[in-house]
């Protein structure tokens, strides 16, 4: 029997790479909660429909990956309110309002949430999105300190750096040069003089370390209320 999977953001990016990967290579049956799906991770009355529909065909939910994940990059006076609250709804309320909707479902199942670099540094004019990597973080490491308890889920996190050809890599990749006055090439060189690899992170890798930690529960079992760090 399969074993049923929930994703946040999973049409594109790293999301669809995760998805893809656990569909193709380890056979789940993965369901994808995103805008393009009909499901808004913000509104609790969305995600309660989305579950029902879940529900219905596999009542108990193996694994809940949250990676749904936006970005505004702007310096602080010019940051507007709406801003930030898309993006602390999205990164860090999305993640409650699923975790809180599932849980009751997933008895002994995982959680995986994707965090990033972004929560253990500060960016230059990513104040929405470095808070809301925090508050990421800190709700993985209290999740697993509760969840563990009340519902046997073992629940730990993934931090990557910039992740390679993603839409919210281009974006940055745009938006700095604006907000500097930079080159393309320029921003490159900037941005790539900070990562210790090298080189931006590729998803479809990342994707499979995910898909092979999350094959059996003894590979990720002892990783309950841990962030790993992929790329820092």
């Amino acid at each position: 029997m399969s074993k049923t999977a929930i994703i946040t953001g999973g049409s594109s990016g790293l999301g669809l790479a995760i998805k893809s990967h656990l569909e193709d290579v380890e056979g789940f049956a993965v369901h994808d909660w995103s805008l393009e799906t009909g499901v808004d991770i913000r509104n609790q009355s969305s995600v309660y429909l989305a579950a029902d529909k879940v529900i219905k065909e596999s009542p108990s939910i193996d694994f809940l990956i949250n990676c749904a994940g936006v970005n505004h990059i702007e310096f602080i006076p010019q940051l507007s309110e709406v801003d930030w609250d898309r993006i602390i709804d999205t990164n860090a309320k999305g993640m409650f309002i699923t975790t809180k909707v599932l849980c009751d479902h997933m008895q002994g199942g995982t959680i995986l949430n994707i965090v990033s670099n972004a929560a253990h540094m500060p960016m230059t004019s990513s104040l929405a999105y470095n808070a809301s990597k925090g508050a990421a973080l800190i709700m993985t490491k209290q999740m697993s300190r509760e969840l563990i308890k009340t519902h046997g889920i073992t629940v730990f996190s993934i931090s990557p750096n910039k992740l390679a050809h993603t839409g919210m890599s281009a974006y940055i990749d745009n938006k700095v040069c604006e907000l500097r006055g930079w080159t393309p090439e320029e921003a490159r060189a900037y941005q790539l003089a900070s990562l210790p690899a090298g080189e931006e992170t590729d998803k479809n890798t990342l994707a499979e370390f995910i898909g092979f930690l999350l094959s059996t529960k003894q590979r990720h079992k002892y990783l309950a209320g841990c962030d790993i760090p992929y790329g820092l």
